[in-house]
């Protein structure tokens, strides 16, 4: 966002004229980049979670890791990984076609 500052100041204050395809662009890009960065971030928070849960389980939960709710999070641990990573890139590839072939202005 301090890149799109710096740009829109240095054309108001050098009276440059900004040509719409240049601006529709940058912000594009950065939004494109505030997107891959935020769901990256998010995806490997959800891989975290499933790790520290799994890890909780086995620490303070050891005698019902048999049991239905933690035996799914530790022995499907890489699969719930997988969904996790599955719903993001989802998620990214829609608000990636959304900000690139359906933005109105």
């Amino acid at each position: 966002m301090a890149l799109l500052v710096l740009i829109g100041w240095t054309l108001k204050n050098f009276d440059m004229h900004r040509s719409h395809a240049f601006t529709t662009i940058l912000f594009q890009v950065l939004l494109t980049i505030n997107v891959v960065a935020m769901l990256n971030i998010m995806n490997v928070a959800v891989h975290k979670m499933v790790d520290v849960q799994g890890a909780f389980h086995r620490r303070f939960n050891a005698a019902n890791l048999h049991r239905f709710p933690v035996s799914v999070v530790i022995s499907g641990a890489p699969q719930l990984k997988k969904v996790g990573t599955a719903f993001w890139s989802l998620g990214a590839a829609l608000m990636l076609y959304g900000l690139w072939f359906d933005m109105k202005f």
